[in-house]
């Protein structure tokens, strides 16, 4: 057996590792790195292997440190089973798809903001004060609909005429309602096979809801 250590390493977030056992490559956790912003996005939008070559994966608990990046394995290529307690079925069917929808939020928002901005300087001009508040009203009635919410079409048309660079979630509410389907609960003390003579048998952590001390043995 080789383990491999990609996240939760000198740091606390981003649980993630790689067991090579008998030809078979099992993940234990796919969690989501949690920081600042560049960094969460260099660290999480992609894997160090390819995620179709992953048989199954082993997931401790629901933290998103530990399974927020499960969406985007499944939406890159993973087609195995995600293995877990019963509890963590559960609770990941609502920590999941929140996950993607302030995903979808906060990169609706970034979108706005970007394209708001690159609109404000193009018609920019040198009577300040009074054009450019004007000039923010309309672009905002321009963005906008309903009051205060986003008119995401228009944004996005209008990234596209402006030739802006588009921010796109790790996963949408969709994709994670997909991963979903990959979800198998599992009583305590039950050995599971995980792959070619490998089982995992889960022990209550006291951690969370679902939470397990997962032995896998080869």
């Amino acid at each position: 057996m080789k383990v491999t250590f990609y996240g939760a390493v000198r740091e606390v977030t981003g649980s993630m590792h790689l067991i090579s056992a008998n030809s078979d490559k099992i993940l234990l956790d796919c969690g989501m790195f949690q920081g600042r912003r560049k960094e969460t996005e260099d660290k999480n939008r992609s894997f160090p292997f390819d995620s179709a070559s992953i048989l199954n994966l082993v997931l401790s608990h629901a933290h998103i440190d530990h399974s927020g990046r499960i969406p985007l394995l499944t939406k890159n290529g993973f087609t195995g089973r995600v293995i877990c307690t019963r509890a963590t079925v559960d609770a990941c069917k609502y920590l999941l798809p929140d996950s993607a929808h302030i995903q979808e939020s906060d990169t609706n928002y970034l979108n706005y903001k970007s394209l708001r901005n690159a609109l404000l300087s193009k018609n920019n001009n040198q009577d300040h004060n009074k054009n450019r508040k004007n000039r923010k009203n309309e672009i905002a009635n321009l963005l906008k609909i309903e009051g205060n919410k986003l008119n995401i079409e228009q944004i996005h048309s209008l990234i596209k005429e402006n030739h802006l660079d588009r921010i796109s979630p790790l996963y949408t509410v969709e994709d994670a309602e997909k991963a979903l389907e990959s979800f198998d609960g599992y009583p305590y003390r039950t050995p599971v096979e995980v792959g070619q003579n490998t089982t995992c048998t889960f022990y209550e952590a006291g951690h969370i809801l679902g939470s397990a001390i997962s032995v896998i043995r080869t």
